[in-house]
């Protein structure tokens, strides 16, 4: 375990990802799991309208997921991480600045933006890591980033209780624009490039590859499991942009939990996850990737259903460290923006796709997801409305779904001598 922080914890690149993802998630964490509750409380916002918001945000980012796989297979993953990185810094200004919900659209659109890097992000880690032990690596990375999230939703939540929703999520987004401009310098300074215009040569059943062609035909390239775990992304993705928008209004208003309490809940789940990430990635590289995939999916929707079911304050915490384990042992939990997995389910993709096409082909299933997601959120802000017990229910039911799609579909590809 040691040699594998070792050698992970050396690389530049992941160095540089890893500080600038941290400092992101310590900031962010100060304002967006209760972004929901400022528009409701500050902005005096229609419970379905924060659905269509966050549809338009969705919407918008999907756009850019694509091209952004594009770009990263064609000029390279650096530029590709600093311009959207760079748009982090925009986002938050707008957003803190406007006065009603009509403007805190474009803020959204703009933060959207920021998904251009998503696909050159997930290959110049991937292409960064010791590629046989990439399991254990890609957990070991996720366990230092995602130690932030142990502890932000219990000291925003209760930063929150002591300064109220209003200011305190507006002081969260200023500090947010700052760490944004910190790593956006950090990384244009530190990051080395790792796509090479060679790369197809490592796939070299593949003819004429320096010719232009369609954006889709990488997908008649791949393992017919990328086909089974683009399913499971979509269920997934739908399930959990339907429902997440709308649990801490759940929390808040129907069960009558503090954010202090709320985000202890958050709290317990992550502390249990984070040190289990790199277990999850040493179980994918031993075990198989599939294992910590389908733990992480089958324990899935005990995160609406706790919310749904129990009433008492410790049944909630045990039930959150369930889930705590369930997202540690599959290397990360979902979280609005749709299914990105963890270690197990990072290393499947690199060990399945070549890297000329890796860009193009997390681009694309993150375009898919979010195409086909795209009413989630608005329906997530209807069935609230209508009935919000219903809606939990449904999204929990929805991630049930992907489970048998796992079982029957998802196989590692062949290892050759």
């Amino acid at each position: 375990m040691a040699s594998i922080l070792r050698q992970v914890f050396t690389n530049r690149n992941i160095i540089t990802i890893s500080s600038t993802n941290m400092l992101y998630n310590i900031f962010n964490g100060l304002w967006e799991l209760w972004w929901t509750l400022y528009l409701l409380q500050e902005l005096n916002t229609p419970i379905t309208i924060v659905g269509l918001l966050a549809t338009i945000q969705n919407t918008s980012r999907i756009l850019f997921q694509l091209p952004g796989g594009i770009l990263a297979d064609r000029i390279g993953r650096k530029r590709v991480i600093v311009f959207g990185t760079s748009m982090r810094i925009i986002a938050p200004i707008s957003m803190l600045l406007a006065k009603s919900w009509i403007w805190v659209a474009p803020g959204m659109i703009i933060n959207a933006m920021a998904s251009l890097y998503s696909p050159a992000f997930n290959a110049i880690i991937a292409e960064s890591l010791p590629a046989e032990r990439r399991g254990a690596a890609f957990g070991a990375y996720r366990m230092l980033t995602s130690t932030p999230q142990i502890f932000m939703p219990v000291v925003s939540g209760y930063y929150l209780d002591l300064m109220g929703i209003g200011r305190g999520v507006r002081v969260g987004l200023m500090m947010f624009t700052v760490a944004a401009f910190i790593a956006t310098v950090t990384r244009a300074l530190f990051l080395k490039e790792t796509f090479l215009e060679d790369d197809s040569a490592e796939n070299p059943d593949i003819e004429n590859a320096g010719e232009k062609e369609s954006v889709f035909a990488p997908l008649k390239r791949v393992h017919r499991t990328i086909f089974a775990m683009l399913v499971v992304s979509i269920i997934a993705g739908f399930a959990m942009r339907m429902v997440w928008s709308f649990l801490p209004a759940y929390a808040y208003y129907e069960i009558g939990l503090s954010t202090t309490k709320y985000g202890l809940l958050q709290t317990v789940a992550m502390g249990i996850s984070v040190p289990l990430y790199l277990l999850s990635g040493l179980i994918a590289d031993r075990y198989g990737r599939v294992l910590p995939i389908f733990i992480a999916r089958g324990l899935g929707p005990v995160d609406s259903l706790s919310l749904l079911m129990l009433r008492d304050y410790n049944h909630l915490l045990a039930a959150y460290g369930i889930i705590g384990v369930a997202g540690g042992l599959g290397g990360g939990r979902l979280r609005g923006g749709g299914y990105t997995g963890g270690p197990a389910w990072q290393a499947l993709i690199a060990d399945i796709v070549p890297p000329r096409d890796r860009g193009k082909i997390m681009g694309l299933m993150g375009t898919i997801t979010g195409l086909v997601a795209i009413p989630g959120s608005y329906l997530g802000g209807y069935l609230y409305d209508y009935n919000p017990h219903m809606l939990l229910a449904i999204g929990s039911a929805l991630e049930a779904l992907s489970i048998p799609i796992i079982l029957l579909f998802i196989r590692e590809p062949k290892k050759h001598a």
